[in-house]
């Protein structure tokens, strides 16, 4: 198990951590780091009010706003990518802008990707008293990896979402669980950042995690549409779903923790 846990490690590696395309630039929001924006958003940000656009980085001013007008600006500015055929979809759903740690203003989740903004995703990992995992099939309408194995819930963090408060919402809407249901919960705990290229973007995700341990009488089922199954796998199952790519990726990330970390040992 260690060397087939070791390869997919190191192929997982050379998955979740690749540089920007070519064309790419870096985002400086008030002189800070803050994105890595995607050749074709560039085009469309190109003469954008706000936009400093230098031949190897791009810089955004927004010093004057409060945290309202810097929202205002930002969902303005994801109306505009729409506009430009930048943007897949619309989610209607806000997520976040990270500046060095802290929320800086909120934005259209699908604007994300074409401006490579930092996103949070959290994931429950459940286990059975026998030591099985729950996966979670994805729909075949899911808009990323669909008909892929994922963890029993997990998603994009909201802007009004907290870490534990996400957590809850996401087990309950894809499993069904409620709080209370999810005995022996380990702490949250941020594992990796994924940073790869998209067809809408760049990814640059931090995958925050907790695992439980369900029992028997548990049965968890879907309440949203956005998964077809949920069965229970040992932990040689696991692995091999991930060594076929049956897998996400993210999820990939937290299994392969969750094994090594072995919540059994945790609460013993």
């Amino acid at each position: 198990m260690t060397l087939s846990l070791d390869n997919l490690k190191l192929r997982l590696e050379n998955t979740i951590h690749i540089q920007p395309i070519v064309g790419s630039l870096p985002l400086y929001v008030n002189k800070v780091l803050t994105g890595i924006i995607h050749p074709n958003a560039l085009k469309a940000i190109a003469h954008y009010q706000g936009f400093n656009v230098q031949t190897d980085s791009v810089h955004l001013d927004l010093t004057s706003h409060d945290f309202q007008g810097r929202t205002d600006f930002f969902n303005q500015l994801a109306h505009h990518l729409l506009e430009q055929s930048c943007l897949h979809f619309w989610r209607d759903e806000q997520v976040v802008v990270w500046r060095e740690q802290s929320a800086f203003a909120h934005i259209e989740r699908t604007a994300t990707r074409p401006l490579g903004l930092l996103t949070q995703a959290i994931h429950m990992n459940a286990w059975t008293p026998e030591g099985k995992i729950f996966l979670s099939l994805r729909s075949p309408t899911k808009q990323t990896d669909p008909n892929k194995w994922d963890t029993l819930s997990g998603g994009l963090l909201n802007a009004h979402d907290t870490l534990e408060s996400g957590l809850i919402r996401e087990t309950f809407e894809e499993a069904g669980l409620r709080e209370s249901q999810l005995t022996l919960r380990t702490d949250i705990r941020s594992i990796d950042t994924v940073r790869r290229p998209l067809p809408e973007g760049y990814q640059v995700e931090e995958i925050l995690t907790s695992d439980c341990i369900l029992e028997p009488h548990i049965h968890p089922q879907n309440q949203d549409g956005e998964v077809s199954e949920i069965r229970i796998f040992s932990i040689d199952e696991v692995i091999q779903l991930m060594c076929n790519d049956q897998v996400t990726a993210e999820a990939m990330v937290v299994l392969i923790n969750s094994i090594e970390n072995n919540i059994f040992k945790t609460i013993r």
